[in-house]
């Protein structure tokens, strides 16, 4: 009983100072882990051209909204869905991507890709209102979802939020699964300025 009550008595006093100096020789293996989503954004990557290539294959498509616009540069493909909550919580990112792309003179096309029923077209309707960074497209069929996402190199039962980047060519150059974070911009920028 003396032994719990000392304890609590000593997790009241708990170290709240940030460490300085290094670390006594015993804890030398403890290292800090690495950041891995400031750096990489992709979980696949795929070239350009020749062995690995994959051309992009657009989803068939329910009508809704603007045809598609005549893309000029890249094209970021965002596979979502209005029930999605990481999903709609990335909507804010994205346009603010998509706002510093252009100031920064980065050709990036958003294209914003719904696997929502077909009942859920008022919700549509009410999100193409808002200000998101692309144009909603509306996926055909539920059926036509796994065929899509193997074009793209994702596995068929992937969950959503989905991204994938196209280069100014019709290739798919990078395949993310997954939501996206403020970090990431800097890896993301860096793919969309290199020479495809």
């Amino acid at each position: 009983m003396v032994a719990v009550a000392l304890g609590l008595g000593l997790a009241a006093f708990g170290c709240d100072e940030k460490p300085t100096g290094p670390a006594p020789a015993r804890f030398a293996s403890v290292k800090k882990r690495a950041q891995p989503a400031a750096v990489a954004f992709c979980d696949k990557s795929y070239p350009p051209s020749g062995d690995g290539a994959r051309r992009y294959v657009p989803a068939p498509l329910r009508p809704f909204g603007q045809p598609p616009p005549k893309v000029k540069g890249w094209t970021w493909l965002n596979v979502w869905a209005t029930w999605c909550k990481p999903c709609v919580e990335e909507m804010g990112v994205l346009s603010r991507w998509r706002e510093a792309f252009t100031r920064e003179g980065v050709a990036v096309d958003f294209e914003l890709l719904s696997i929502d029923e077909a009942s859920a077209q008022p919700a549509l309707e009410d999100w193409s209102t808002k200000n998101l960074p692309g144009a909603i497209r509306w996926l055909r069929a539920e059926e036509d979802l796994a065929p899509f996402l193997e074009t793209l190199g994702a596995d068929k039962n992937a969950s959503i939020p989905i991204h994938a980047l196209i280069d100014p060519q019709g290739q798919v150059r990078c395949l993310r699964v997954g939501a996206i974070h403020e970090q990431n911009y800097g890896a993301v920028k860096d793919l969309l300025t290199q020479t495809p």
